[in-house]
């Protein structure tokens, strides 16, 4: 009898060993994300490669956890086939092979991720401030506009619906459709400038050529911008609206310039940039062009101190004033706000994981905000007087079934005033109409509508 249990326990070793290593087959299945595929075995070792985001150790460890308990899952099942081998234990491993891939890309792709990367929201809807008026079926435009809040002092918002734009003025939440040029292809609101005179572009599929109009009223082509091979970034239109301005590169250098030209007769201004600040900037972008002041804001970057600021240079190229450096965040040109002799600024990107952040320094006070992890920031708007600061936070993970929040902190604490919870991926818009009034899209998940606020004192 002993004989026999050790023959069948030698007879097994063959089947174990074989199980053993088929079940090594499970770090070769493929993760399947939004932007390219890996193996299982290099996401296990790809955080410990030079470079990789910081995670947390317990993540790690489930991770490998998952997998050790995958691999003894295959293994088992291999054995169990080959210990008794038939067509039908063979084909019910096939079809067990589906359902690990599916269930592996499940759990590394979605459900460890949402469990580190996300935090559940808590705060309750604060809808303390009065509705004054709504739009149905609209959205409040997001648009380039001055880095300030010159555009929120005229009391008007732009909103969009079904590719056509419009005008939003108080009292009275009256709406005006916008000319639009007749095109084959989409039109884009571009720019605003606080006259209320507007910037249109499309793309024209039979030249390959960026086409512009201007509008206030009535609609004009706007000729005389340089090649797209020379123009640098976007134009822009000056504050009074007479005016458009662009940075282009100059002929035979590697160094750019800021151009100036009427809209009204043709004259033409250029500011150039003194080298020693463009090589310490390294590549600046024109934000708005203030004709009255005879002033051009430019925006920069520092990559030796990774800040980013605003600058004023006078038509003469000589620097107005000190810049406006933003710190304690990651911003680019359109996450930069100057607020009088102050600033708001939040993070363009962060890394998974890491918490998105804003940071004031304005007259009412100074303040930091983070967004609930998981979360992005959409839009930040702030008041003419700075008193308010209103953030749309969105869903910044695939499959995340967390919602989106509108609200409005207080500059002085940092307090949150009025907040608003929205369905998952509404990426609200928002806007201020002057100093009483606050715009942005509700959405209930089917329809949207803007809503315009009275702002408690």
């Amino acid at each position: 009898m002993g004989g026999r249990m050790f023959e069948r326990s030698h007879s097994s070793r063959p089947r174990l060993l074989i199980a053993f290593g088929a079940s090594f087959a499970v770090y070769l299945i493929p993760l399947v994300g939004p932007h390219g595929s890996w193996l299982l075995s290099q996401q296990l070792y790809q955080w410990r490669t030079a470079g990789a985001p910081h995670r947390a150790a317990s993540w790690t460890a489930m991770e490998w956890g998952m997998a050790l308990a995958l691999q003894i899952l295959a293994g088992a099942l291999c054995y169990w086939v080959l210990v008794r081998p038939g067509w039908v234990r063979i084909l019910a491993l096939a079809a067990c092979a589906p359902v690990f891939v599916a269930a592996t890309n499940w759990t590394y792709m979605s459900a460890l991720p949402l469990r580190f990367l996300t935090e559940r929201a808590t705060t309750p809807d604060l809808e303390s401030w009065k509705t004054v008026c709504t739009v149905p079926d609209m959205f409040v435009a997001e648009v380039r506009t001055p880095p300030d809040t010159s555009v929120a002092r005229t009391g008007r918002a732009w909103l969009r619906a079904n590719e056509k734009y419009f005008a939003l003025t108080m009292p009275g939440c009256q709406t005006r459709l916008l000319a639009m040029p007749e095109a084959a292809t989409p039109v884009d609101l571009d720019f605003v400038s606080p006259a209320g005179v507007y910037m249109m572009r499309n793309w024209d599929t039979k030249t390959r050529q960026t086409q512009w109009w201007v509008g206030n009223g009535t609609l004009r082509p706007l000729s005389g911008l340089p090649e797209e091979s020379i123009i640098q970034g976007m134009p822009v239109l000056s504050n009074d609206g007479h005016w458009v301005a662009w940075m282009e590169l100059i002929p035979g250098t590697k160094s750019r310039r800021a151009v100036v030209r009427s809209l009204d007769d043709g004259r033409a201004q250029v500011v150039n940039i003194p080298d020693p600040l463009y090589r310490e900037w390294g590549l600046p972008a024109l934000l708005a062009a203030d004709m009255e002041r005879q002033e051009l804001t430019f925006y920069a970057y520092d990559y030796s101190t990774r800040r980013s600021s605003l600058t004023v240079f006078g038509l003469g190229s000589q620097q107005q004033g000190d810049s406006i450096v933003a710190q304690g965040v990651e911003a680019q040109f359109t996450t930069l706000l100057r607020v009088g002799s102050g600033w708001v600024a939040w993070d363009a990107a962060r890394e998974p994981g890491e918490r998105y952040r804003i940071v004031w320094s304005l007259a009412n006070g100074r303040g930091t905000h983070e967004a609930l992890r998981g979360r992005s920031i959409t839009a930040v708007k702030v008041d003419p007087d700075g008193a308010y600061v209103a953030v749309s936070e969105s869903n910044a993970i695939l499959d995340n079934i967390a919602g989106d929040a509108v609200y409005v902190l207080r500059a002085s604490d940092g307090r949150e005033v009025w907040h608003r919870n929205l369905p998952r991926y509404a990426r609200s818009a928002l806007a201020f109409l002057g100093e009483k009034l606050f715009a942005y899209t509700d959405s209930d998940g089917a329809r949207s509508t803007v809503r315009v606020l009275q702002i408690a004192d």
